[in-house]
């Protein structure tokens, strides 16, 4: 499973950024999602700022910010 994090522009709701996960991260991510099912790889999900908190420290960089909103999807 392939996992990006898309920002969104809050003013325009333009896609702004898109980070890709470290492959291989299904388990962590899971666990931050609290998912108790395995994805199907077209699913998307608004991100909190829990969940982005818990996503930068398994990426190891801050992406955060005012500006933007945050998605997570699942691609196959």
């Amino acid at each position: 499973m392939r996992f990006l994090v898309e920002a969104f522009d809050k003013k325009t709701d333009f896609q702004a950024f898109v980070v890709e996960l470290p492959q291989g991260c299904d388990e962590q991510i899971k666990s931050i999602m609290s998912w108790t099912t395995d994805q199907q790889g077209w699913e998307g999900y608004n991100l909190s700022p829990t969940q982005l908190s818990a996503i930068e420290r398994l990426i190891g960089k801050s992406i955060q910010d005012t500006d933007h909103y945050f998605q997570l999807t699942c691609n196959v």
